[in-house]
């Protein structure tokens, strides 16, 4: 349940960033070609959406479990021993999340927050542009762990019901 909360959240918030980034850069052009007057602020502003946009992405596909994956050996395990290996990547997957996203991704919001570093063009801290890292480690991290206690395939299968 909370896990398609999850997904439908995150699939929204992608719908509006990607949304943004297209509405941003269309801007650019008409201001660099019509108007004649080029904005670095747009320029900026696109950055930092496809940076969100980048980071959000990633914990969909792992929601989705669209990831790039190489089943070589686990495609010729038997099924028990297929998901003590899922259990094994999933627990992988949390710890990476957690030690490289939330801890190094906050670490890296901790020193920008600190030096009160900003944008250049809209003087944004730019921990509020990096802090997208720790929180999308957060959610694959959740979800990895959900997936490990499930003993979910690594898999992406088809819903019940649907053929494969």
């Amino acid at each position: 349940m909370m896990r398609t909360i999850i997904e439908k959240t995150l699939a929204g918030i992608l719908v509006v960033l990607f949304s943004a980034t297209v509405l941003t850069v269309l801007w650019q052009v008409i201001g660099r070609y019509v108007l004649e007057a080029p904005s670095s602020a747009t320029e900026e502003i696109a950055r930092f959406l496809l940076i969100w946009l980048g980071m959000v992405s990633m914990a969909y596909a792992f929601a989705k479990r669209m990831h790039v994956g190489v089943d070589l050996i686990s495609a010729r395990l038997s099924s028990g021993s297929r998901v003590n290996a899922a259990r094994a990547i999933w627990l992988a997957c949390a710890v990476f999340a957690l030690a490289v996203m939330v801890y190094g991704g906050g670490l890296l919001v901790k020193i920008t927050a600190t030096l009160g570093q900003t944008s250049a063009a809209l003087g944004l801290p730019m921990w509020t542009i990096y802090a997208i890292m720790p929180l999308s480690g957060l959610v694959i991290a959740y979800l990895a762990i959900s997936f490990f206690i499930e003993g979910t395939s690594t898999e992406n299968e088809p819903a019940t019901g649907e053929p494969k």
